[in-house]
């Protein structure tokens, strides 16, 4: 069965669409914090040791093994702060 030309601009048009929308999405994931200076623990409310079930390593900004791509210093992975991303 022949595609009328109809049907074929709506198919290259939702693929250019989605595929501009995931673009997006990947380039605000990963630039959320590209140059930013990163902020002190008392600033970002860290705690090494929270209560909670939130912790570094399980956070988008989290840098293997110690480092943080918002927070200063050293990180441990047990810890949280405010800015905490849960990873997908």
């Amino acid at each position: 069965m022949p595609i009328s030309r109809k049907m074929a601009l709506s198919k290259r048009k939702f693929l250019k669409i989605s595929a501009t929308g995931v673009g997006c999405t990947l380039a605000l994931a990963g630039c959320a914090t590209f140059g930013l200076p990163k902020i002190a623990k008392a600033t970002a409310g860290y705690n090494d040791h929270p209560r909670g079930v939130n912790h570094c390593h399980d956070c988008l900004h989290f840098e293997m093994p110690h480092a943080c791509s918002v927070v200063e210093g050293a990180i441990s992975p047990g810890g949280v702060c405010k800015y905490f991303l849960k990873r997908a």
